[in-house]
Formats: C-alpha cells, structure tokens, sequence
C-alpha cells in the first residue's frame, strides 16, 4: 500500500498546492477528506486483487530487502507515536501551570453569542504569548498573562476565535491530521498537507466569524493586538503560527472567499485512482513461468509410457 498512498498524496499535495497559490483559504474539509482517504487506504489491502502481467520481474537484488520494510515503518511510527504521547503530557502540564478563569464575563457573553452549551475551560497561562486552545473531550482556552491588560473588546475577539475552533471541531480533524502523520511518517506530502490544514482551520474560523456578524475591521484590529508568533503542541490550535497576520487580514478584507468545488472534484478523482490502484497486483512474466512450469512437467509424466521396454 505505500506506492497508491505516495501517488495519491503527491497527487492530492500537487493539487491542493496550485489551488493554495491562487486562494490560500480552500475549505478545510477537503483536505480532512484527502487525510482521512490516506488513514483508510491500507484497509484496501483487505480487497480482492486484479493481477496484471507485467513484463520482466519487478524489482532486482540490489534493492531494499521487503522484509526489512515493516521494522523500519515500525520504527518511524514508534518514535512519531512516542511524540504524540509526550505533546499528550505536556497538555496536562499546561493545565497544572494555568489557573482557572470562568467566572470572566465576557466569556460567558461569547459562550452565549455562539450558542456553545458544552463545558469550556478559560485558564491563564503565564508562559503565553498568544491565545491557545487544545483538549478533545473537555476544551481549554488558554490565554497569556498579560491579556488583563487588553482591550474588552480585543479580548472578546479572541475569545471569539477560539471558541470557534471549538464549535467547528476543529481540534478533532488536526488530532486525525496528525494521526495521519504518524501512520504515514515516511511521506513528506502528508506533513505538508498536515501544515496546510492548520492555516486553513485559521482562515475558516475568521470567516466563520464573520458570517456570525463580527465585524471584519474590529476583528483584523484585534489580530493585530493579539497575534504574536507562538509554538504549541501538534494537537492544540494557537491563535498565531500558522498564518502571517499579512495574508488574513488581505483574506478578510476580500469578503472571505472560499469556493472548492473545482479542487474537491480534482481530488475525487485522484482518490478513484489511487483506490483502482491499489486494487491491481502486479505479477512479472517471470514469476508465472515459474508456476507453470511444474504443470507442464506433471502434464508431461502424466502421458509418458509407464513401461518404455515393452
């Protein structure tokens, strides 16, 4: 299954990119879709195969003995897993860091406005530069020392933004994304897409803000109070990092266009191959001479005379 998951991915990146040069805010849910295709191609194996002759062997003596591809696989998963597990550890070391913070009003007001009814966490964290938000089950909203000393309404933005995060779930399909990444470690199209994905959460969260009613002025005042450059863990979403403020401010300005039809239809396509591809076994001429060669010669004894003296 690693050549139809290199093709489509490189396929499915090449694609994404071109229309990424031309709109950068392409609905998230695409690439969510070309992600999890890539997390659901190895249970294609489980299918019947179609052998197509090939002439020649494939492969020759020089090359990577097949058996040694699973350890090495096993290897890469087991370090990238080991790293997932340590971003899981240093999420619950940022709880322990924080203190709690909802009894704010102006949370509770968001909350409110987005009509969010499940249980949201808002911490402070004093190691913080920009607003971060993280956890599948119980989300957490966590925002730097100094956002005491912001503007009411600049706090409300960001608050604004990340609890869009929450109600889009945007936290579940980057914790998919990087399952993906840690499946499919050997494939840089797949980190690339990973990447893409993050900036994308970032831009669709804007609009969808702004579709909320959120003042589009108001809102890119307040990207420029708040977003400073920021690292979090893989499998939390930070306000600031994946997107220059340059490019979303242009991306709110311009009405938030997001049209993927032409790009979905591109990609529908790259997976129908990628899945016809992975359903074809290729067998060498060799190989088939090989295996009927013992029948010719079983044919052979068979209708020789058991009794040549006679």
């Amino acid at each position: 299954m690693i050549i139809p998951s290199l093709v489509f991915s490189l396929l499915a990146a090449f694609a994404m990119w071109v229309f990424v040069r031309r709109n950068p805010a392409i609905d998230p849910r695409v690439t969510v879709a070309i992600l999890a295709l890539l997390l659901i191609l190895p249970l294609l194996n489980f299918l019947p195969k179609y052998s197509v002759l090939v002439e020649g062997s494939i492969g020759n003596s020089t090359s990577l003995s097949p058996s040694l591809l699973p350890s090495i696989w096993t290897l890469g998963f087991l370090f990238f897993g080991f790293r997932a597990l340590i971003d899981v550890l240093s999420m619950q070391r940022w709880n322990r860091e924080s203190r709690l913070v909802n009894d704010l009003p102006v949370f509770q007001e968001t909350l409110s406005e987005l009509s969010i009814s499940r249980r949201v966490d808002l911490r402070i964290h004093p190691r913080l530069t920009s607003p971060v938000v993280s956890g599948l089950i119980r989300p957490r909203i966590y925002l730097p020392e100094n956002s005491t000393d912001w503007s009411p309404q600049t706090l409300r933005m960001a608050l604004l933004h990340e609890l869009g995060h929450v109600q889009r779930r945007d936290l579940w399909m980057a914790t998919l994304a990087h399952i993906v990444c840690v499946l499919h470690w050997f494939n840089p199209s797949v980190w690339w897409l990973r990447r893409t994905f993050l900036s994308q959460c970032e831009y669709a969260c804007d609009a969808h803000l702004v579709e909320k009613g959120t003042d589009p002025r108001v809102y890119a005042n307040a990207l420029c109070d708040v977003a400073q450059s920021a690292s979090a863990p893989p499998l939390s979403l930070a306000m600031a990092g994946h997107v220059p403020l340059r490019e979303r401010i242009i991306f709110l300005s311009s009405g938030g266009r997001r049209s993927s039809v032409i790009l979905s239809s591109l990609i529908l396509a790259t997976a129908s191959s990628a899945i016809a591809m992975s359903m074809v076994r290729f067998v060498p001429e060799r190989a088939k001479a090989q295996l009927l060669a013992p029948i010719d010669e079983v044919e052979m004894r068979f209708n020789a005379d058991p009794f040549p003296g006679n």
